[in-house]
């Protein structure tokens, strides 16, 4: 079967919910806004070597914060403690102001917190549509006793689990590939199909992990709109990333070295930090 390249589609995304998880206070939007995000003197240990020491990243309401460091600066470690993938020794997580550190990542995933993986994660035997169907599983209230035996309440949820699919793949222009099964596409495309799954539960902050790794120059290039797109419709956005030309996008960067921030502030400024100049070019 012949895979055609994704299209990009620029239409109006729909609106996005504004209700706060009820479990969470609403961050006021603009400057001077407490950051939907923080990592508060994070710290960690794998048996006696330390991986991060005292790191602190705050990612404000409708910003695209990077980080960056050379391999082994503890970028990996740092992203999975945000994501709820691993607790930290020390420090604390907090998400619209309250504490997570102990959250789940399936709780983080409720209250709007979601993440992307290095290596794009999809149910390769499983169509586009049943994938973005996946990422609508919070929203189900019918159960699994309710879907095994087709009672109407399950049967409704699962018609409005396809039409919102449907429509999310119109708006990542992936509508000509719904019934693809997603192990047959290239990178890109499931990079893109990995993107509108974490998407379509409308989340409020988006992790994303080395999103343009195996990607190549034109893929690159479809992300990035996305990414861009997406901070544009109000999506928080925390970008972990070796490529420099991705991390353009970005509102602000820290640079982590041997698991401390070295250099916070534009991209243009950590670029011209001394420190960041030594870690990366040794002068």
């Amino acid at each position: 079967m012949s895979t055609a390249r994704l299209s990009v589609d620029t239409s109006a995304a729909p609106p996005r919910e504004s209700s706060p998880s009820p479990q969470l206070g609403t961050a006021a939007a603009g400057q001077g806004a407490e950051p939907l995000l923080q990592l508060r003197g994070i710290g960690h240990q794998f048996g006696g070597l330390s991986v991060l020491s005292h790191v602190d990243v705050s990612v404000p309401q409708g910003c695209i914060v990077g980080l960056l460091g050379p391999n082994g600066s503890g970028k990996t470690t740092c992203f999975n403690i945000a994501s709820g993938f691993l607790s930290p020794r020390s420090g604390a997580v907090l998400y619209q102001g309250v504490d997570v550190t102990a959250w789940s990542v399936q709780r983080r995933g409720a209250a709007g917190l979601v993440r992307t993986f290095q290596t794009p994660k999809v149910f390769e035997h499983m169509s586009v549509r049943e994938n973005l169907m996946v990422g609508e599983y919070k929203s189900t209230r019918s159960g699994w006793v309710g879907a095994l035996l087709r009672l109407p309440a399950a049967r409704s949820e699962l018609k409005g689990m396809r039409e919102r699919a449907d429509a999310c793949a119109h708006r990542f222009g992936l509508a000509h590939l719904l019934d693809v099964p997603a192990g047959r596409l290239p990178a890109g495309q499931r990079r893109i199909v990995e993107l509108a799954r974490a998407c379509i539960g409308q989340p409020r902050m988006l992790l994303l992990d080395e999103p343009s790794s195996g990607l190549n120059s034109e893929e690159i290039e479809t992300l990035r709109h996305w990414i861009q797109t997406l901070n544009a419709d109000g999506l928080s956005i925390l970008l972990v990333s070796h490529d420099m030309g991705l991390m353009t996008v970005c509102t602000q960067a820290n640079v982590l070295y041997f698991g401390e921030i070295i250099a916070t502030g534009s991209l243009a400024q950590v670029q011209d930090d001394p420190r960041v100049r030594e870690a990366y070019l040794g002068v």
